[in-house]
């Protein structure tokens, strides 16, 4: 039987695999550039719509002009001079049902549509720089380029460089002789060339060299500045899987840039793709050949979450307890740093910067589970499974609740503060549409949140699942009018496969029979796509913290006697108060209600926004601003 302890390191194992690596510097002056471009770029609203003009020329006019806008903004903001990468040789393909980069060319005719949208787009370049100036000089001029040495990045460089050389050789000579007069300033021969074939007594030999080239973005055509374009897409790809609640206005347009990008058709007609894969920890490692770290024990402690609240009862841990965690989590990274900095081909800054990747994901995994492992243990811990109080019966009924009066709109959305996506409660569903006695409401729940902690533990392998389910070219996109305007309806093979293990381990699991169905929406008018499921499941940690905020702030707002004479006149004390708002959001939060409400997977989850939406309307809403409520979604910054 494997210890605990190996237990957590085959986690931390797994987890690397799906752990983007943390942006540099450089990078992260790329990503300024990304996010102005992307907040002056109106690409969906002249995409997503119903419009007589062709559409594959919209998406191309769309993309050329982010791409001559975001060439504008690096070149204004001292990052006009890019180091390229060219490959010569050759790689085994590799056909994931994402398109690599295509070698097809564009024709004169969209090239002087790409120039004229550059011209167009110089004014709206100098407009925006301002705001990306004070970001891009503090980057670190001096960041340390990362190896080309696998397999896989070869074989995309191979195809930025090359056509078809099998049936189009009169392309690739016109290629070579444009890239010809570029100056190569260094050469390097790639590791890993050896690619083992299905049969493991064969091998084939490949030797890959990468030609280094600096030259300017003002001086290329896009095509020629593909590597550069397909880097900043990755990086704001990368960005947004770290730090889940960055780019929330801006992160579905580049998604759905990237989505259009990668249709064989358009990607034809620009001549290069804007995909790159995304660069993850696991693979870093490997390219720098200290693999070995991920099964290093003191690996668990150097990337461990330090939190000042106990897990169980939410209280404040004593300070040096803390600071004697931080210590040891600091002292375990120098010794892993120190060691495996001076191994294979890494350096001490790449070590560190893998650990503090691995680190920053451990955080955010604890920091999303920690308000639903309370939320159950509030359920588990003031409510009996099978007898409930007379006051707090958690007894669902048709009748049992009347909605009170609402817009159609959303509570809240992850991409557009103007729900065009539509998620919450703006159907025709006002009111329960469950009929439980407390034993199954209870056991609904329960059901329910374990769910979430399973769903929010494994977030980043979501998010790499979404993101190549969205960017798949073996499943198109259809636009649809879902009920909450023009969605774009696509198959999730991979986010559902995911999530029907976990539905299975759920289940599995729990010691009672599964309460509701176990329907996934994935590709339908419910969910349309990875897009929307991604935005769905990012939002319980966030209209959970504040419950839980709320109820651990019950027993420091009553140290005023104003607000406990208050309490206890219109509740009858802490507990009670306490355990009318349990009884609230385990009873309402889960009754079916909302446009996609009912016992399914995701109407588990809309029930509890449509919740959130009626909160203003509770009776003790006044308690719960003085706690320092000021809503359930945070900001869009």
């Amino acid at each position: 039987m494997d210890t605990p302890m190996s237990t957590r390191q085959k986690k931390i194992r797994s987890l690397a695999s799906v752990v983007p690596l943390r942006l540099s510097p450089r990078e992260r002056s790329l990503l300024a550039v990304l996010e102005a471009t992307l907040n002056v770029s109106e690409y969906t609203d002249n995409i997503d719509i119903s419009s007589r003009r062709n559409k594959a020329k919209r998406i191309l006019d769309g993309i050329l002009e982010a791409c001559a806008i975001g060439t504008g903004l690096a070149i204004v903001a001292n990052q006009n001079e890019y180091v390229f990468h060219e490959a010569n040789g050759n790689a085994g393909k590799k056909n994931g049902g994402l398109l690599k980069l295509p070698s097809f060319r564009r024709s004169s005719k969209l090239k002087k549509s790409s120039t004229a949208v550059a011209t167009a787009s110089t004014s709206t370049s100098t407009s925006t720089a301002t705001a990306i100036s004070n970001t891009t000089h503090t980057a670190s001029s001096n960041s340390r380029e990362r190896p080309t040495s696998s397999a896989s990045e070869a074989e995309t460089d191979v195809s930025v460089s090359t056509a078809n050389t099998n049936s189009n050789n009169t392309v690739t000579d016109e290629i070579e002789k444009e890239q010809a007069p570029a100056t190569a300033t260094a050469t390097a021969t790639s590791a890993n060339t050896v690619l083992h074939n299905s049969n493991p007594t064969k091998k084939a030999t490949t030797t890959m060299t990468t030609t280094t080239t600096k030259a300017n973005l003002a001086t290329r055509s896009p095509e020629e500045n593909a590597e550069f374009f397909q880097e900043v897409f990755e990086i704001g790809r990368r960005n947004k899987v770290l730090n889940p609640s960055k780019m929330r206005s801006t992160y579905g347009k580049l998604m759905y840039m990237l989505q259009d990008s990668q249709s064989p058709s358009v990607a034809k007609g620009l001549g290069f793709c804007l995909y790159k894969e995304m660069l993850m920890v696991g693979p870093h490692l490997a390219e720098m050949q200290i693999e070995e770290l991920l099964s290093d024990a003191r690996l668990l402690d150097a990337t461990m979450h330090v939190s000042d609240l106990d897990e169980k009862s939410g209280k404040k841990i004593g300070r040096e307890e803390v600071q004697k965690l931080v210590r040891r989590k600091r002292d375990m990274q120098q010794e892993l740093i120190h060691e495996y900095g001076r191994k294979g081909l890494a350096t001490e800054e790449e070590v560190q910067r893998c650990i503090d990747s691995l680190a920053d994901a451990v955080s955010v995994i604890e920091s999303n589970v920690a308000p639903v492992r309370r939320m159950l243990s509030f359920l588990e811990d003031n409510f009996d499974p099978m007898k409930a109080e007379p006051e707090f019966s958690l007894k669902l009924s048709s009748s049992s609740f009347i909605s009170p009066s609402r817009s159609s709109g959303s509570a809240f959305s992850s991409y557009n503060s103007m729900n065009r996506f539509g998620f919450g409660s703006g159907g025709d569903s006002s009111g329960p549409t469950l009929s439980h006695n407390h034993p199954t409401q209870y056991t609904f729940v329960r059901q329910s949140l374990k769910l979430w902690c399973k769903v929010q533990e494994n977030m980043h392998r979501l998010w790499v699942c979404a993101d190549d389910d969205l960017l798949s070219t073996t499943h198109g996109y259809s636009l649809w009018n879902t009920g909450q305007g023009l969605n774009r309806v696509q198959t999730c093979p991979r986010v559902a496969k995911v999530m029907h293990t976990l539905l299975g381990e759920t289940r599995t699991e729990s010691s009672a029979a599964w309460v509701g169905l176990s329907v996934v929406h994935l590709g339908d008018r419910d969910v349309p796509n990875a897009l929307i499921f991604i935005d769905k499941y990012t939002q319980i940690p966030r209209f959970l913290q504040p419950i839980v905020s709320f109820i651990d702030s019950i027993p420091k707002l009553c140290e005023d006697q104003h607000v406990a004479d208050y309490i206890e006149d219109e509740f009858g004390g802490e507990r009670r108060l306490k355990m009318y708002v349990l009884k609230d959001y385990f009873k309402h939060g889960f009754d079916g209600s909302g446009d996609d409400g009912g016992s399914c997977i995701d109407g588990r989850l809309t029930s509890s926004w449509n919740w959130t939406s009626q909160v203003a309307k509770k009776r003790y809403y006044n308690i719960l601003m003085m706690s320092g409520f000021q809503g359930f979604d945070g900001d869009f910054k």
